[in-house]
């Protein structure tokens, strides 16, 4: 027997099987919000159920099965024994570039919470990007530090009926894999990718080569880290930095997530940039700082690390390497280890 939607019924529809002769010993499964990362179940018989459902607090959607069917989920339940089986992870980068993660976490069974706290749009002005990439030749390196650079750089490129040619004899360096690869898909090689994928690394890539003398471009977002273009300057290099693109805080964060934080059903925060961790400790404000203390904080890397920590975050996770892959095993790690 399988009932829908019977939760708020269940003890009438226990009292009646019983009433019309089923064995208190039937076994039963309740069933809560299946097919979806929420998913829950408890098992029980008849003379049981009752008194599970109300220590659980078990609220719909959730279906009741009843019969010896019930025996057989041990052999089922292989989404329950997921890695990530019951957590709930908050993904606070921008929402155009969550999905990869989203699926990360679906395939480990945790629930992804998207609550984009930042989102990217064009610059306040062109024209600082317009002359550099009018004069494009002038330049003996082109430094992209993220995905969002590329994809604006490339979009103004061609809305100045312009294309990767105007690349002919520029040296392409990438900070990251995933921004290495959103330059090859456009057709370009890249000649650098430093070890590490961090700014300092890419300095200690340069400075294995000669670069007074030369001139750099760097487009990337209106406000970032000096670190890179200062030390090029010290170098002897001339670099012209140019904003190809805005950070923002949403029109409307997530309104759930109060709620979610106030039930202690939020398990882990990812940040996956400096401007992550600011914007969302500015949208919870102080009443809600205190909750939490009890959730694990997962950085991306040692420079998002560095801005949650001193912001008065304590960060359990930070992977290895600096992709968002590793941030998700690393959060798989912080759990079996756990357990």
């Amino acid at each position: 027997l399988v009932f829908l939607m019977g939760a708020r019924k269940l003890p009438r529809i226990v009292e009646k099987l019983l009433h019309y002769g089923k064995d208190p010993e039937t076994p039963v499964a309740i069933i809560q919000n299946g097919t979806t990362a929420c998913h829950r179940s408890w098992t029980g018989t008849l003379r049981t159920i009752v008194d599970i459902a109300m220590k659980e607090k078990i609220k719909p959607p959730a279906l009741t099965i009843v019969g010896e069917v019930v025996q057989l989920k041990p052999y089922v339940d292989w989404y329950e024994k997921l890695p990530l089986f019951g957590k709930t992870v908050v993904i606070t980068r921008a929402e155009d570039q969550a999905e990869p993660m989203i699926h990360l976490l679906e395939e480990r069974g945790a629930e992804p919470f998207l609550c984009p706290v930042i989102r990217t749009v064009d610059p306040e002005s062109w024209v600082p990007l317009d002359e550099a990439q009018a004069h494009l030749d002038r330049y003996q390196g082109l430094i992209f530090t993220s995905v969002n650079g590329v994809r604006f750089f490339l979009r103004r490129l061609r809305e100045n009926d312009k294309d990767i040619r105007e690349l002919k004899g520029v040296r392409v360096y990438t900070i990251g894999p995933k921004t290495a690869q959103a330059v090859r898909d456009l057709g370009i090689r890249v000649d650098v990718i430093p070890e590490d994928f961090v700014a300092e690394s890419l300095i200690e890539s340069l400075g294995r080569e000669s670069v007074r003398g030369k001139r750099f471009l760097i487009p990337r977002a209106a406000v970032a880290r000096e670190m890179l273009p200062e030390k090029l300057v010290e170098m002897g290099a001339q670099v012209d930095v140019v904003p190809a693109y805005r950070t923002l805080p949403p029109e409307a964060p997530n309104p759930d997530l109060a709620e979610r934080l106030k039930e202690g059903s939020i398990d882990v925060l990812t940040f996956t940039s400096s401007s992550t961790v600011t914007n969302f400790l500015e949208f919870i404000g102080n009443e809600l700082h205190p909750l939490l203390a009890g959730v694990d904080v997962a950085c991306i890397g040692p420079i998002t690390r560095q801005t949650a920590e001193k912001a008065g975050l304590t960060v359990s996770i930070l992977p290895r390497t600096y992709t968002i892959e590793a941030l998700v095993q690393a959060i798989e790690d912080r759990f079996q280890n756990k357990g």
